[in-house]
């Protein structure tokens, strides 16, 4: 099984936990995701690995964003339908191996000789390249039911009006929110972030916008996206991760 990376560690640390992974299967496939996840954003992370995780029909994703290494919180497999997550009991796994389906999880036992700051290197990366070489996941944790609990919340629908949250802002300062089609009443409204308010265009891509102008899309990951024609929304509005959003109709 492929081998995925997301963390926001950067790639020097990861380049460790490819060497570690390498040292246990040498035949590992390894594919990088993105060590540039925002420090101690789980909720970012999060994001994107639910929109990687159905592009890849069997996989092990590894995840370290992770605040609280060292500490009492638990270190864990998931296990889904052709995938496991291997990482910490966050919240950072869980939209995503709910978007899979989830069928058991597992505590990792943590050696005494684990770094108590890189689990990364030293817990995750040798499970998961043992997990790559078949072994069970039962065989390398201890069967629990409870564990933290992330979502994406979600928008509140009122007459004409909906009510929502910024998820993600990517590289292109695209705002990815927790809105959905379904959610919309209309083609064209006024949304607000903050004491920015503007009127936009819900638009099927960025290129039927004018040069400058500020649109609306639904994206890739099946969410609302507030965006501007080569150039940056979120600067626009000032926009920030978890920011609320307000659109009227």
């Amino acid at each position: 099984m492929i081998i995925t990376l997301t963390t926001d560690i950067g790639w020097e640390y990861a380049a460790e936990m490819k060497g570690k992974i390498l040292s246990i299967n040498p035949n590992a496939k390894i594919v990088d995701i993105t060590h540039e996840i925002m420090p101690q954003n789980i909720r970012q992370g999060a994001f994107v690995l639910y929109s990687i995780v159905p592009y890849f029909k069997k996989a092990i994703h590894i995840g370290v964003v992770d605040p609280g290494v060292g500490t009492e919180r638990k270190a864990i497999i998931i296990e889904c339908r052709n995938a496991y997550f291997v990482g910490p009991d966050n919240g950072l796994f869980i939209p995503a191996a709910k978007k899979l389906g989830i069928k058991k999880i597992y505590e990792i036992k943590v050696s005494r000789k684990a770094s108590p700051v890189f689990h990364g290197r030293d817990v995750f990366a040798p499970v998961a390249a043992k997990l790559s070489t078949g072994i069970k996941a039962k065989e390398l944790g201890k069967e629990i039911k409870k564990y933290v609990e992330l979502d994406f919340g979600k928008a509140t629908v009122e007459k004409g009006r909906i009510k929502g949250k910024v998820l993600f802002i990517d590289r292109f300062g695209n705002i990815i929110t927790n809105i959905t089609k379904e959610n919309l009443e209309a083609k064209e409204f006024h949304v607000k972030m903050g004491v920015v308010e503007k009127k936009i265009k819900l638009y099927p891509s960025y290129g039927y916008a004018k040069k400058g102008e500020i649109l609306a899309v639904i994206g890739s990951s099946g969410f609302l996206e507030i965006a501007r024609r080569e150039g940056n929304a979120a600067k626009y509005f000032d926009a920030k991760e978890d920011m609320k959003i307000e659109m009227f109709f």
